[in-house]
């Protein structure tokens, strides 16, 4: 039971799965839409190529599971996933996106090479480090979901443990990391 409860919460943490998810919450707030329709095509782009690429890759034995939970493996992830990000970094400027959108995105491609640079020295967990950085993130838009992902994301770190994906210390490695980058967001907006 505690691993079928630890594999869903690991699903709905899949930071694949959450960020769109968080986008739609957003798209179907009455009161005010943050994310535009622009906004949204990008991003849903961005994700459905980077999704693909895993599924692509998963399915080519390049990956052994989807969630690049091997260390080696993951090195290509980083390198694919990069270069998109700074392309869609281009078109968030390009269509003058929201500075907190467009400053949100940066802060989280550094977190991503970061996040690669760590990855020769420890394979650190995405799913945490992602997790933290949105429930960050999001806590400028709307507390209240910021700290509900918040704590969401203690769930997560303790379903990566429970599935053996991760180490402790690669799960705090992710937690550090992904509140570092999510408190200079923050502090800089």
């Amino acid at each position: 039971m505690k691993i079928k409860i630890a594999q869903f919460i690991s699903v709905l943490g899949h930071p694949l799965l959450l960020f769109p998810f968080l986008i739609l919450i957003f798209n179907l707030n009455d009161k005010e839409t943050v994310f535009s329709h622009t906004l949204s095509l990008i991003y849903g782009i961005f994700f459905l190529v980077l999704i693909a690429w895993v599924y692509i890759g998963k399915r080519l034995g390049k990956y052994t599971d989807l969630d690049v939970s091997n260390k080696k493996e993951r090195k290509s992830l980083y390198i694919f996933a990069l270069p998109l990000m700074v392309l869609v970094l281009f078109f968030l400027f390009y269509t003058n996106q929201p500075i907190y959108i467009c400053t949100s995105f940066s802060i989280a491609t550094l977190m991503l090479l970061a996040s690669f640079g760590i990855n020769f020295l420890i394979k650190i967990s995405m799913h945490v480090a992602i997790n933290i950085y949105l429930a960050l993130a999001i806590l400028y838009v709307n507390q209240r979901l910021g700290v509900v992902l918040i704590l969401f994301t203690l769930l997560v770190l303790w379903s990566r443990l429970v599935l053996k994906r991760h180490t402790p210390k690669e799960v705090i490695t992710g937690l550090i990391i992904g509140s570092l980058f999510g408190v200079t967001l923050l502090l800089i907006s």
